[in-house]
């Protein structure tokens, strides 16, 4: 009897203990489960931030919140053209019709865009029921035109206040152009004296692109100089608003003074250059000359025989004499009269030769082209409208032809891309003086 008494109270402490650990089990399921759904949430709220925050804008998470942001931005843009009509009004005012178009054409779209956005704002308000979608890209339609129309307002204030930065500046921009006319015109005279070296020196020819350039620039100096004076009599007018404009037309008219006396120096040192050139190039022609008579004596046949001795006597006749008072014209005869004799000698040369004679050529002839196209760009920068297109469209093509000779690993091709760019540059050169003497 003792014995069955214990075992009961044995199964009984069993049975008790299990239910307890069963418990335990199922609670720690429990807190388990609830731990994972609070962290899913947690992760979640933290992209959707972290997404609107790379976005650059809190995109609204749900009807609610695209409704508020919809309502606040129609507020926002209401006043917002509203303070843009007064604005316009004071713009209009100060700088007049004309300047203030653009002012005018914003604030009427914006104006279109609040009467539209209004539009979507009532119908969502009136007593006809709307789906969730509809209310959804209504209020997101309400938003994009806020936006968009409040930006574009933005935009041209920022530029009516640049505007007035402008004038607000203009004294300061005054003195400077004013120092930029005395600073030039105390060029004057040492250009007039280089201007007349290089007289001695070179032909009239020569030197026919900048040989009006000190007296064009002595007179728009003088117009530069009224321009200033006449822009700071404008400044005692409290209602003035050309100032900048006055201001920034000097400055323009003494900058292109500046560019004409430029152009005399950097045709001096363009006319040494080629005078360099050409003095090494006679001498490297006189050897090529005792090689090509060689080749002529041995040629494979009477054909190549009678072009390479045509060749020798076409750069003979070049060297002697030779015209060194105008060094690019003789350069252009030198080079041409040498490109002749490498396509007679082309056939009685091999193939390492060839390159070699290209690549030393190479270097001279992109010298030519560079100094032909810089001179070209110099008149013409100088003269602005009065050279046409074509002038300028040769000119555009020699430079292009210049970069691809630049570029290219073979010499030969190289080579002749280089003489092209050349050619073209001096046909630009001379329509561009045909076109600036109409």
């Amino acid at each position: 009897m003792f014995f069955l008494a214990i075992r009961a109270a044995s199964s009984d402490l069993v049975q008790a203990v299990t239910t307890a650990l069963v418990t335990i089990v199922v609670l720690f399921a429990l807190v388990v489960v609830i731990g994972i759904t609070l962290l899913s949430r947690r992760r979640a709220r933290g992209a959707t931030a972290h997404s609107a925050a790379v976005g650059g804008s809190t995109a609204p998470a749900d009807d609610s919140e695209l409704r508020t942001r919809a309502n606040i931005l129609l507020v926002r843009l209401d006043d917002a053209v509203a303070q843009a009509n007064d604005n316009l009004g004071y713009a209009i005012a100060q700088f007049g019709e004309e300047r203030s178009h653009s002012f005018t054409a914003a604030l009427a779209a914006a104006r279109h865009d609040l009467t539209e956005s209004f539009r979507f704002k009532q119908r969502l308000d009136d007593s006809q029921p709307d789906t969730a979608t509809q209310q959804r890209e209504w209020n997101a339609r309400i938003i994009h035109l806020c936006e968009s129309a409040e930006r574009m307002l933005s935009e041209e204030a920022a530029a009516f206040d640049a505007l007035r930065q402008r004038e607000t500046d203009a004294p300061t921009q005054l003195g400077e152009v004013r120092m930029l006319v005395v600073a030039t015109s105390m060029r004057v005279p040492t250009i007039q004296s280089t201007l007349a070296a290089l007289a001695v020196r070179y032909s009239p020819a020569a030197l026919e692109s900048v040989i009006s350039n000190v007296s064009r620039a002595r007179e728009l100096l003088t117009t530069a100089g009224q321009g200033a004076e006449a822009a700071n009599a404008r400044l005692v007018d409290p209602l003035a608003t050309d100032v900048a404009d006055r201001v920034q037309d000097a400055r323009a008219t003494a900058t292109r003074a500046v560019r004409l006396l430029d152009a005399v120096d950097a045709l001096g040192a363009t006319l040494t250059e080629q005078s360099d050139r050409l003095t090494r190039l006679v001498s490297q022609s006189r050897a090529d000359l005792t090689e090509a008579r060689d080749a002529r004596d041995s040629a494979p046949d009477p054909a190549s025989g009678a072009a390479i001795g045509s060749a020798v006597t076409g750069l003979e006749s070049v060297l002697e004499p030779l015209d060194t008072a105008s060094p690019a014209a003789s350069l252009a005869r030198l080079e041409g009269a040498i490109a002749t004799l490498d396509g007679a000698l082309a056939s009685a040369r091999n193939q390492t030769e060839r390159l070699e004679h290209a690549g030393a050529a190479l270097v001279g002839v992109l010298v030519s082209a560079r100094s032909q196209i810089a001179a070209t760009q110099d008149f013409i920068a100088s003269r602005r409208g009065g050279v046409g297109t074509d002038a300028r469209t040769r000119l555009a093509e020699a430079q292009r032809l210049l970069e691809v000779a630049e570029a290219q690993s073979d010499p030969v091709a190289a080579l002749d891309t280089a003489r092209s760019s050349a050619t073209y540059s001096r046909d630009a050169d001379a329509l561009a003086r045909f076109d600036a003497h109409r």
